[in-house]
């Protein structure tokens, strides 16, 4: 529940872990859930946790998944203890047959059965020899390592990424002591493999932190490939790396690019072990080969061949590490617009000089002044404004020098991102489009200077609170008493009206923020389609763009008027009379009044280091709203 909340604090309550993680399962009361909710949307500090949260369970999510016991075995464990209690009953029936009885019964037994199903017997006496030939390196902990490399090979044929999907791989490189048991990571090799092409994308971190890049445009042919390990500085003996470099290891876990590996080891004996579920081939290297390595070790999985891990082991015994290679995720996913542009070679320059093709244009995107607007624009802004996307998340259409669009922004939440996406694809399937995650723009990712000529206002929806750092721990909002005072009513205990006063105040400020992120978007909106632009819509586009217009108006008044009857019902109404400065035009007017009721509620109903005069701006909070809900 809501921690409870000191009188003489000025800070509104942070919600604990317990009622973040309710509020995540709705699991609290309507109205602490609402309360939540308005907490959540105006305090950064809450909003950040409860994003840490999601985090920690997605992380503890994903390493749960490894561990859970595997359907199959136990499907067959239950198989098994039924065959065992019906053999203990067969016999415990037998033992009180006499001996002469039980060995006629089965000569009786079986006969009739050879007699009636002659055909079938023999086909069943075939296939058993047939499956003891085949499988009996299954049932053995002495196994070929060939085999379960030819085994493997299967593995990945069946699980290639089909027309319209990539294959994604993430593997985690670590060097371990064999001797202390130390164990330290390297860093992190992501690969994806392309379906429509022969294409392979490789990122790397290194254990700093550090992440580069590089796409092979052919990665079947292995004069084309590159050690993806040499991206990960000199954390790795540099025999070894040269090694892999000269053996064009990709550092990802194909059975071709395995017997690659091993090809120049300079002896051809292995060895292959049944360890419970996984199967360990043991690959030696001549004594003193020149990369440093004794063994390689590729670890399987004995239910369906999928590779686990690979370890490389140093020959030199003062040394005596292991440097593994873990598969942590496998997955196929949709080729998506991003992915597909992974795919496309990096080093434009040696490409045009080995195959002397003229060089790509650079597309640049163009500002709104300097663009027309299309039938397809209006659409796409349309879709947006269907999924609340112009409402406070950074998502802009760009007009790109050769004619085509752009849709790139930031927003919070992968799920959030995909449902974007889903809608605008389904306006058009080959429209372009890059939406960020904030961990990405770290890793390189970068986004365009907005298209509008204007900026937006110090007000806007991402900018800091009014609330200052300073030590403001004997102060209150201006408000606090007016409020408590009306929710003190005969019967009101007063952690109940700590709690109205509470959900007032964030629901105030609440409405006061969306009712500013309709004005904004307004305004976005007649700029992106001013008159300059719009000459050549048709003429149903027009009547589309008139559509979200009246929308965002529409909101504004509704919640302008919101404001106006809450503060109507806790306290007096002073006299509004003071005269309001008209604009230009209406989405400017809007605009600038927006960010002043905006700036009013939240001087009234926050915590901020100069208190206002409560009654001169609550009258002229009262003007502002009148106006906007005009």
């Amino acid at each position: 529940m809501l921690r409870k909340a000191d009188r003489a604090s000025l800070v509104p309550p942070h919600l604990s872990e317990e009622h973040l993680l309710a509020f995540l399962d709705g699991e609290l009361p309507r109205a602490e859930l609402d309360i939540a909710r308005a907490h959540v949307d105006t305090c950064w500090t809450c909003r950040s946790r409860l994003s840490n949260l999601l985090a920690g369970i997605d992380s503890f999510l994903a390493s749960r998944a490894p561990l859970q016991p595997d359907a199959a075995a136990e499907r067959d464990q239950r198989i098994r203890q039924f065959r065992e209690r019906l053999a203990q009953h067969a016999a415990e029936v037998e033992s009180q047959l006499s001996f002469g009885q039980r060995v006629r019964d089965s000569w009786m037994n079986a006969a009739a059965a050879i007699r009636h199903h002659r055909r079938p017997a023999l086909a069943a006496a075939v296939a058993t020899c047939l499956l003891i030939a085949i499988f009996t390196d299954v049932w053995t902990t002495k196994v070929s390592a060939e085999t379960v490399m030819a085994r493997a090979t299967q593995y990945e044929s069946t699980y290639r990424p089909k027309p319209g999907e990539v294959a994604r791989m993430a593997l985690r490189v670590e060097r371990l002591n064999r001797r202390t048991g130390e164990k330290q990571t390297l860093g992190e090799v992501t690969l994806l493999h392309d379906s429509a092409t022969a294409a392979e994308f490789i990122s790397v971190r290194n254990s700093l932190g550090q992440q580069q890049s590089e796409t092979i445009p052919n990665a079947t042919n292995p004069e084309n490939s590159i050690a993806a390990l040499s991206l990960i500085d000199a954390t790795l003996p540099r025999p070894i790396a040269a090694y892999l470099e000269d053996q064009h290891w990709q550092a990802n876990f194909s059975m071709g690019a395995f017997r690659r590996l091993i090809a120049a080891r300079g002896v051809d004996t292995s060895t292959a072990e049944r360890h419970g579920s996984l199967f360990a081939l043991h690959f030696p290297f001549a004594p003193g080969h020149e990369s440093g390595i004794s063994e390689a070790q590729l670890i399987v999985e004995a239910r369906n061949y999928a590779p686990v891990s690979l370890s490389l082991f140093t020959a030199a015994a003062d040394t005596f590490e292991e440097y593994r290679f873990s598969r942590t995720t496998f997955a196929i996913e949709p080729r998506t617009t991003e992915i597909a542009r992974l795919f496309a070679p990096s080093d434009l320059v040696r490409k045009v000089r080995s195959h002397a093709a003229p060089e790509l244009p650079h597309l640049t995107p163009l500002t709104y002044e300097n663009s027309q607007a299309s039938d397809e624009e209006v659409q796409i802004a349309a879709a947006l404004h269907k999924t609340d996307a112009c409402l406070g998340e950074e998502l802009h259409i760009f007009p790109m020098s050769d004619g085509t669009l752009l849709v790139q922004g930031l927003v919070d939440q992968a799920e959030r991102r995909d449902a974007i996406r889903r809608t605008l694809l389904s306006v058009n399937p080959a429209l372009r489009i890059q939406i960020y995650l904030p961990r990405e723009l770290k890793s390189g990712s970068q986004l365009f200077r907005s298209p509008f000529k204007v900026s937006e206002p110090s007000a806007g929806p991402r900018s800091a609170p009014v609330a200052t750092l300073a030590d403001l721990s004997n102060e209150r909002m201006p408000m606090y008493e007016e409020l408590y005072q009306h929710f003190s009513r005969p019967g009101v205990a007063p952690d109940e009206a700590e709690k109205q006063v509470n959900a007032f105040s964030s629901e105030a400020v609440t409405l006061a923020r969306q009712t500013f992120l309709h004005a904004w978007a307004l305004k976005k909106l007649d700029d992106e389609f001013a008159a300059r632009r719009t000459a050549s819509l048709s003429a149903a586009s027009l009547p589309e763009i008139d559509r979200m217009r009246k929308d965002h108006l529409r909101w504004i008044a509704t919640l302008s008027h919101r404001q106006s009857d809450m503060l109507s019902q806790v306290m007096h109404m002073p006299g509004s009379s003071q005269a309001l400065a008209t604009a230009s035009s209406d989405s400017e007017a809007l605009i600038r009044l927006a960010q002043e009721q905006n700036d009013l509620v939240r001087s009234l109903f926050t915590v901020s280091a100069a208190a206002p005069e409560t009654t001169s701006t609550l009258s002229r909070l009262l003007a502002v709203l009148h106006r906007m809900g005009a």
